[in-house]
């Protein structure tokens, strides 16, 4: 089970992983520590950590890919660079991946509820919420990509195991570098598994991640207060009532569902409605 590049994937994503961790946690401390010699009080160094939460991860996942990248030169690889495989992974997305986000948008909504919030926010905060969670999965599934492409090249390992482990190894890191307030972790993880169902079987199909990205998790974040960092503080509407597995289960079944069997949905319609 653990031999061969199956063990080799998952040694790379979980040295990612803990350099991700790392590098956070000592930019969260330079941070602080600039704040303690100007005497701020420990109530503005809070402040301060959560209203640039976002650019501290995003910067920390950024400088774990490059020096992943810059260990894999080391190591005589045969490399392509990020710009040459972000270009081979875009093209059009796949159906599925529109029906499936437009889906799970509408299931989330109606069976979690939509309310105003009562609060505008600085467009700012708007922004940065919508960017700061598309680049945070974003980064994780170009190195994803990156992995498959040096490490997989002669042989595929398991899609299942890799994709089990992949998200046990998502989700250590989320905990360790989100605190997480607004219990969002299960929905987290469904996002994310579905993000690994998308990517299809070689974690390639970049086009449907940053499709559903695009249409659904990143406008829950911005809009609907789904946002693992700052939560509904700065959004203009919430959601209601949280969805526990349970409820995320039903929308992915339905979700999928409808994609599979959408043309027979479809052609009973059309006889129903004629």
């Amino acid at each position: 089970m653990f031999e061969g590049n199956l063990f080799k994937n998952i040694k790379y994503y979980s040295s990612y992983q803990a350099l991700f961790v790392i590098t956070f946690i000592i930019l969260s401390s330079i941070g602080a520590f600039f704040h303690f010699l100007l005497d701020h009080e420990i109530s503005i160094v809070e402040s301060w950590l959560h209203n640039n939460h976002w650019e501290i991860l995003i910067i920390a996942k950024l400088i774990s890919l490059f020096l992943l990248s810059r260990w894999f030169k080391v190591r005589l690889y045969e490399l392509k660079s990020i710009r040459q495989l972000i270009q081979e992974l875009v093209n059009w997305p796949e159906p599925r991946a529109l029906v499936i986000a437009a889906f799970m948008i509408a299931g989330y909504l109606t069976l979690g509820g939509a309310a105003y919030s009562g609060q505008v926010g600085y467009w700012y905060h708007h922004i940065a919420s919508f960017l700061g969670i598309f680049l945070y999965f974003g980064i994780e599934f170009i190195v994803i990509a990156y992995l498959d492409d040096v490490l997989n090249q002669k042989e595929q390992p398991s899609y299942f195991l890799l994709s089990l482990f992949y998200t046990v190894l998502f989700g250590v890191a989320f905990r360790l570098s989100i605190p997480d307030y607004y219990n969002l972790l299960p929905y987290v993880i469904f996002c994310f598994s579905t993000l690994l169902y998308l990517s299809g079987k070689s974690f390639k199909s970049w086009s449907n991640v940053v499709c559903f990205l695009a249409i659904f998790v990143a406008p829950m974040a911005a809009l609907f207060g789904m946002d693992p960092v700052w939560g509904d503080d700065f959004s203009p509407f919430k959601i209601k009532s949280t969805l526990g597995p349970p409820f995320l289960a039903v929308i992915w079944v339905i979700s999928f569902s409808y994609y599979k069997f959408r043309e027979q949905i479809i052609h009973g319609a059309s006889r129903l409605y004629r």
